[in-house]
C-alpha cells in the first residue's frame, strides 16, 4: 500500500486544489477503501460555487463511490463482513449508533454523523470520495457488491439509483397503477424512472428541456410511457390528457429548478403526493401556493438520501442487469480533472450536459 494518496480538495469557492494525504494506520473498527470510481453528485456543482452553507471547507468533495477494501480491522471486518479486496459500495455517511436518531432507528438524521462532509483538516483527513482512498470510520455502512457489473454501474448504487428507490416507491409511495410524473432528465430522473416503472406505476411521464432530448430515448428505456418537452409543449395540458384530468397521483421534482418545484403543485391530483428532492441552494427561497397545497390537501413530502432497505433494493437491482444503468455516466475524468468534471456537471462548460460525470483515480 502506498505511504501517501492523493485527493482533490476543494479549499475555497471555485478553487479546486490537488493535494497529498498520509494514508492513515487503521484501527480495529475502522477500514480504508481503495477508490475505483466516484460519481459527480448534482448537489457537488452547487459545493463548488459556494452555495451550500452547510459545507465547510477545506474539504474533500464525493460521495458516490465503489472501491475495494484496501485495509480493515479485526471488528470492523466481522461487523461488515468484508475482508480486504473485496469489491463494495458503502452509505455515505456513518451514524454514530447512540444518539436519539439512531437509537430510534433513524440513522440519516444522526447527530454525531461523520463521513465525506468533514472538513479535511481534521485527521484523518481522507473523509471524501475525490481521492485515490477514503478512510471508512467505525458505524460504517458497507455493502459487498458483484464482480460481474461494470464500474458505471456499481457507481451509481449507492446514491443515484437508491435514491430513485427511496424517493419514489418509499417516501412516496408508487404502486400498481399510479400515474406517475416526473420532472427533470438528469440522472436522478432516469433512476426515478426505474423505481416507477419497478413499483407498477402506469402511466410514467418524464419531462425535460430542449437541451434534453437526446436523453428522451433513453429515459424510455428505463420505463417512461411519455416524455414530455416543457419548452414545447404545454406540461399541464398534456398530464390532463394522459389521466383523463385527474392529474398525476405522484408528483417526483428532481429537476433542480425553484421555478419547476412551484409549479409542481398544479400537476398533482387532490389529496396527490408532491415529492421534492431538489436541493437548490442556500440562497435561495421557492415560492409555493400554500393556499392549493391545503384547499387540495395535497402531500407535500420532502427526501433526503437513502436508507438500508433502499441500499439492499438497488443493490439488486443494479445486479439484475434489468435496465442500462451504466449509461448514466455520460462522461469520465481523470482525478486531476475533478475542477473540470464539476464544472461540466454545473453546466459551466459550453456544449458539455452530462447526464452524470465519474472521476477515476
Amino acid at each position: 500500500m502506498a505511504e501517501k494518496e492523493w485527493s482533490a480538495v476543494l479549499v475555497a469557492p471555485n478553487k479546486i486544489e490537488m493535494q497529498q494525504f498520509d494514508i492513515p494506520e487503521i484501527g480495529p473498527e475502522e477500514g480504508l477503501l481503495k477508490i475505483e470510481m466516484c460519481a459527480v453528485c448534482g448537489t457537488d456543482p452547487k459545493a463548488y460555487h459556494g452555495k451550500l452553507d452547510w459545507f465547510k471547507l477545506p474539504m474533500i468533495l464525493g460521495h458516490e463511490v465503489v472501491g475495494r477494501i484496501a485495509a480493515v480491522g479485526e471488528i470492523a471486518a466481522r461487523r461488515w463482513g468484508v475482508k480486504k479486496g473485496d469489491r463494495v459500495v458503502a452509505d455515505s455517511s456513518q451514524p454514530c449508533l447512540h444518539c436519539y436518531y439512531c437509537r430510534m432507528g433513524m440513522h440519516r438524521w444522526c447527530e454525531n454523523r461523520v463521513g465525506w462532509r468533514v472538513p479535511c483538516d481534521v485527521p484523518p483527513y481522507i473523509w471524501g470520495g475525490y481521492g485515490e482512498y477514503q478512510y471508512l470510520p467505525p458505524g460504517s455502512q458497507i455493502y459487498k457488491i458483484s464482480e460481474s457489473i461494470s464500474s458505471e454501474e456499481a457507481v451509481l448504487i449507492n446514491a443515484v439509483i437508491a435514491n430513485g428507490i427511496q424517493w419514489v416507491r418509499l417516501a412516496g409511495g408508487a404502486s400498481i397503477g399510479d400515474a406517475v410524473l416526473i420532472m427533470g432528465m438528469g440522472a436522478q430522473g432516469m433512476a426515478a424512472t426505474i423505481a416507477a416503472k419497478e413499483s407498477g406505476a402506469s402511466p410514467i411521464i418524464v419531462t425535460g428541456l430542449t437541451g434534453d432530448e437526446p436523453r428522451f430515448e433513453l429515459v424510455k428505456r428505463f420505463g417512461a410511457d411519455y416524455t414530455i418537452n416543457a419548452e414545447k409543449e404545454d406540461v399541464l395540458q398534456v398530464v390532463g390528457d394522459l389521466t383523463d384530468g385527474r392529474l398525476a397521483d405522484i408528483v417526483v421534482e428532481v429537476a433542480g429548478s425553484p421555478e419547476v418545484i412551484a409549479r409542481t403543485i398544479d400537476l398533482v391530483r387532490v389529496q396527490g403526493t408532491v415529492v421534492c428532492c431538489s436541493i437548490v441552494g442556500s440562497d435561495v427561497r421557492v415560492p409555493l401556493d400554500t393556499d392549493k397545497i391545503a384547499q387540495r390537501e395535497i402531500r407535500f413530502q420532502g427526501v433526503f438520501t437513502n436508507d438500508h432497505k433502499a441500499m439492499r433494493a438497488a443493490i439488486k437491482l443494479v445486479e439484475s442487469g434489468k435496465y442500462p444503468v451504466g449509461e448514466i455516466i455520460s462522461h469520465r475524468f481523470p482525478l486531476h480533472q475533478a475542477e473540470e468534471a464539476l464544472q461540466a456537471s454545473g453546466g459551466d462548460i459550453p456544449g458539455i450536459k452530462p447526464i452524470r460525470s465519474a472521476l477515476v483515480p
